[in-house]
């Protein structure tokens, strides 16, 4: 009963998790509107919440020295597809970009099967196929997507960065979600700074200079207030949720985000979602129901 209640509790945590990730254009495209532009943006909200998330890891005592490859794996890992996702919907049309990062279970499910061998069942493969359906019906059955910018390769390369955390997450089941997140937001705070100096050199009309010191005061407290009260708790309940079911599963949860994200475009842009994007919704769901229908919620990674 007690396992029954962790996957439950687990999969509740990535969804409504997911959701509110979902959102974070709004908040973001704010940010960059009011001077701190693209990566400086994702590098201020991620420096905030690591300023909680750090010092609760280790009051907490979840940073373990044999664990520190781990912590630093996953750190890159995951805070790479942070920063890839969160400059992708600044940089590029929002619904695309999450098309692009939903992409997911399919490198979910090869990064399972290439680090666990976990086999690929028919149902699972039904599972993923009603998936991408949907996913494809509700962005208006637009086609596979051909990047048309930079955005559009950092929500690809989201995807993968995310899937890989969540199949190593769900192989190293003993690293705590706080200290793991902890980790991932104090490397993409440094990567999403090296990286938009980088992007700055080279396209500084993608990626404008840094905000001057003004900007920041003005900004300072929503950024610190996103990051600390939104950001922080929402990376913590995704990567909790992701120790207690497959990785798989954990994608295609994850895509109640797409859900909220569609729904707030069509709201904020003051249009109505076709029945074709409802179809794809609702295929998102079968989706999911069908994958933990086939069991892929075991608590083994070996046997997921």
């Amino acid at each position: 009963m007690a396992t029954s209640n962790l996957k439950l509790h687990g999969s509740l945590s990535i969804f409504f998790s997911a959701s509110v990730w979902g959102l974070f254009w709004i908040p973001l495209r704010y940010f960059d509107e009011s001077g701190v532009y693209s990566l400086w943006a994702v590098a201020a909200i991620n420096f905030a919440a690591a300023l909680i998330a750090i010092p609760v890891a280790l009051m907490f005592g979840q940073f373990k020295k044999d664990q520190l490859k781990w912590f630093i794996i996953m750190g890159l890992g995951m805070g790479a597809a942070n920063i890839f996702y969160f400059a992708g919907i600044i940089l590029s049309d929002v619904v695309r970009v999450i098309f692009l990062f939903y992409l997911l279970p399919i490198w979910a499910t090869l990064f399972s099967k290439l680090l666990y061998n976990i086999p690929i069942g028919k149902k699972r493969m039904g599972a993923l196929g009603f998936a991408i359906a949907g996913i494809w019906l509700l962005l208006g059955a637009g086609g596979w997507p051909i990047p048309q910018n930079i955005g559009d390769v950092f929500g690809i390369f989201a995807g993968m960065f995310w899937a890989l955390g969540l199949t190593l997450m769900r192989g190293q089941s003993e690293l705590d979600a706080l200290a793991v997140s902890a980790s991932a937001l104090l490397f993409a705070f440094v990567m999403a700074l090296v990286l938009g100096a980088i992007m700055h050199f080279i396209v500084p009309s993608i990626q404008p200079a840094a905000p001057d010191f003004k900007t920041l005061t003005v900004i300072a407290l929503p950024v610190f207030a996103f990051g600390i009260l939104i950001l922080w708790p929402t990376m913590v309940g995704q990567l909790w949720g992701a120790k207690f079911v497959a990785a798989t599963t954990a994608a295609l949860l994850t895509m109640s985000e797409i859900l909220a994200a569609t729904i707030s475009t069509a709201l904020l842009d003051a249009s109505d979602l076709s029945w074709i994007s409802w179809a794809g919704a609702g295929l998102i769901l079968v989706a999911i129901i069908i994958d933990l229908w086939a069991g892929s919620s075991k608590t083994s990674p070996h046997n997921a």
